[in-house]
């Protein structure tokens, strides 16, 4: 099997490259470091946009909101002096290597190498480093602060600078298959070259040097036109025989067939596979555990398969010797008699010839060999043939027994090996459940309601402020429980009034997270507003508090709102999630909920016991969905303590998010 691919090529760069372009003019709001060697760029302008770099592995745009916690480390905090607030002027690519250079309006340049030990740089307008995501000295080059920046050795051709008289000249006194020496000659991966050779109808062990002129002709063509293709901003997914990510690629990677998956754009195709690829990467190690176990189950198998068959062989000669040794018996006996009197009067040695049938001896073990209907019977010389058919029976008894013990040896090891292989699918299902894409908005409270509105909820002070200054447009509904202590919630309106049912349902999701359920009220009341009547200026001679707004003019109120709220778990891209709302609603779109009321239970203890409940009832098969959901996601989705009213099963008709896949408004 092909190996998997873990990081972009030059050709994957040029086709980002030419996308993320497109962000230009757009302001630089902010860069965070999402995970250890993982950075997120934030950009705001014609259309919001999230840019996540990983050095030594990719660069694009990416749907996903992941912002650091606590203090960002120093070279975060040295990006952000020196660029934000910058708008982006461009992005290009270095050379047609797996380097990405995005400049800014002041002239510094912010670098991103993706490949093999590359590093995220800054350099100011002269090109020398300021800063860099790690520090080293190479044979080649040295990345330290003050020193000019240079580029790594390469040797690659650029595809539109390839012609046939180039690759010949590359490909003088090459010998070996065609597809090892053209990667190696001319720098490109082998998904690139394999695909050429293969829409020129060239096996790609051929020998390079049986390629005559016209056929190098046709492979510079090919890998023009599948650089050309790159170009054209659309990405494709390729699948394993497994239904795990392969590679992707930003052209259609004919030779796979079937096994491919069309991505509108290239970033959104790098976003989902780099996803799918941790999802492949824990499906392989959750199965590498169990595998050992299968081989040395099977060899089990394989060995007592042998001695079974080995102890019915045995079985078998015995019986057939048996009923020989009953038919001629008095031959036999007459034999052995003979044998006796031969040893006595002359010695063992005298017995063959002497006696009939006897063809050897053998005098250590006091046996006689006597050759019966072309077997040959051992007998022991003090025996006669009834003592003999005696003992060949309880062979025959002693081996039915071994084959007994073996079948039943048998049995329970292939019994282990087929729980095993049940072990093994459900482990693959359990590892690939470990891993979702996370969304932009799952960090506030959130749902959707029964007409497929995203609603989402400041869970703090903070988040209240971000919710309604980054998210609440004019044509939006901003809502509130009619309580001090609530969050500030946004419908995503954009202009359109919402069903009586989609705003009692966010109602839901406002009263629930407000302060009235900590203290145990029954119900509360919500008021909704349009986007554009709420303001963060205050009156003349007052102050708001963080997280606080004024609204003006008319507040439509939904009165009572009962304070039950159920959390549900649902499934999407084969991985689990944690939905709420009313009870109703989540239960058309989970697999299992529980409906919460106000009351008295710790939060931690229970969601602890909402997992254990849900596995109970979960369908049978799919316990895996609970036991992959880390117990935080269901704590952070509970109001606080409370009491459970009732656990069901869900129906599941309607998927959690809009497509069934994660999803929602972008930023606004």
């Amino acid at each position: 099997m092909a190996k998997r691919k873990t990081s972009m090529s030059a050709f994957d760069v040029a086709a980002v490259v030419r996308e993320l372009d497109g962000l230009s003019g757009s302001r630089l709001v902010n860069i965070y470091q999402v995970f250890e060697n993982t950075y997120l760029l934030r950009l705001r302008g014609a259309r919001d946009a999230r840019v996540v770099i990983e050095p030594g592995r990719r660069v694009h745009e990416t749907s996903y909101d992941v912002t650091g916690k606590g203090q960002p480390p120093p070279f975060v905090m040295a990006l952000r002096k020196h660029l934000r607030g910058q708008r982006l002027r461009g992005v290009r690519q270095v050379r047609f290597d797996r380097i990405a250079e995005l400049v800014f309006e002041n002239g510094y340049r912010l670098v991103a190498e993706v490949l093999p030990r590359g590093v995220l740089l800054l350099l100011d307008e002269k090109g020398v480093i300021l800063q860099a995501s790690e520090y080293r000295e190479m044979r080649d080059r040295v990345i330290k602060r003050g020193v000019e920046y240079r580029l790594p050795p390469s040797t690659i051709v650029h595809p539109e600078e390839l012609s046939v008289e180039v690759l010949e000249e590359r490909l003088r006194g090459a010998s070996g298959e065609a597809v090892r020496v053209l990667v190696r000659r001319l720098g490109y991966p082998g998904e690139v070259v394999e695909e050429a050779l293969y829409r020129v109808g060239v096996e790609k062990t051929t020998p390079v040097d049986r390629l005559d002129r016209s056929v190098l002709e046709e492979i510079v063509e090919a890998l023009r036109g599948i650089y050309r293709e790159s170009l054209e901003a659309k990405g494709y997914i390729v699948y394993d025989e497994k239904g795990l990510v392969l590679t992707v690629v930003p052209f259609r990677p004919t030779m796979y067939g079937d096994r491919v998956k069309s991505v509108e754009s290239f970033s959104k195709a790098l976003d989902e596979y780099f996803v799918e690829l941790e999802k492949a990467r824990a499906v392989e190690e959750a199965v590498a555990r169990l595998e050992e176990e299968r081989a040395r189950l099977s060899a089990m198998i394989e060995k007592t398969e042998q001695l079974l068959r080995e102890y019915r062989e045995k079985r078998e000669r015995l019986e057939r010797l048996a009923a020989i040794v009953a038919e001629n018996a008095a031959l036999i006996d007459e034999a052995l008699e003979c044998a006796r009197r031969m040893r006595e009067r002359a010695g063992w040695e005298y017995i063959p010839g002497s006696c009939p049938g006897v063809v050897d001896v053998e005098p250590q073990r006091g046996v006689v060999k006597i050759s019966l209907g072309g077997e040959i019977v051992d007998a022991d010389i003090h025996e006669d043939s009834s003592t003999l058919i005696t003992r060949l029976y309880r062979k025959v008894g002693e081996l039915e027994k071994k084959a007994a013990r073996a079948e039943k040896a048998l049995e329970e090891l292939r019994s282990k090996l087929e729980r095993l292989e049940d072990e093994i699918r459900f482990e693959t299902r359990r590892a690939r459940a470990r891993v979702r894409r996370r969304e932009w908005f799952e960090k506030y409270h959130w749902m959707y309601t029964s007409h497929w509105f995203l609603v989402i909820g400041g869970r703090d002070a903070s988040q209240n402020e971000s919710v309604v200054k980054r998210y609440l447009g004019d044509n939006d509904i901003f809502m509130h429980a009619d309580i001090r202590g609530a969050p500030a919630v946004v419908i995503f309106a954009r202009g359109r009034k919402p069903p009586d049912q989609d705003l009692r349902e966010a109602a839901v999701l406002a009263a629930s997270y407000s302060r009235a359920w900590k203290e145990g009220l029954g119900s509360v009341d919500v008021y909704w507003a349009w986007g554009r009547q709420v303001s963060k200026a205050a009156p003349a001679g007052e102050y708001l508090t963080k997280g606080a707004f004024m609204v003006y003019g008319e507040r439509h109120y939904i009165r009572g709102v009962e304070l039950r709220l159920a959390l549900g778990l649902a499934e999407v891209d084969e991985a689990p999630m944690v939905i709420v709302g009313p009870r109703e609603l989540v239960k058309r779109r989970s697999l299992v909920y529980v409906l919460l009321a106000p009351g008295d239970e710790e939060q931690s203890k229970l969601a602890k016991r909402i997992l254990r409940l849900w596995r109970q009832k979960l369908p049978e098969g799919r316990e895996y969905l609970a036991d992959s959901l880390p117990v935080d996601e269901v704590l952070r989705r509970l109001p606080g303590p409370s009491r459970i009213l009732e656990v069901g099963r869900g129906e599941a008709k309607e998927p959690p998010v809009p497509g069934g896949g994660a999803g929602g408004e972008e930023e606004a």
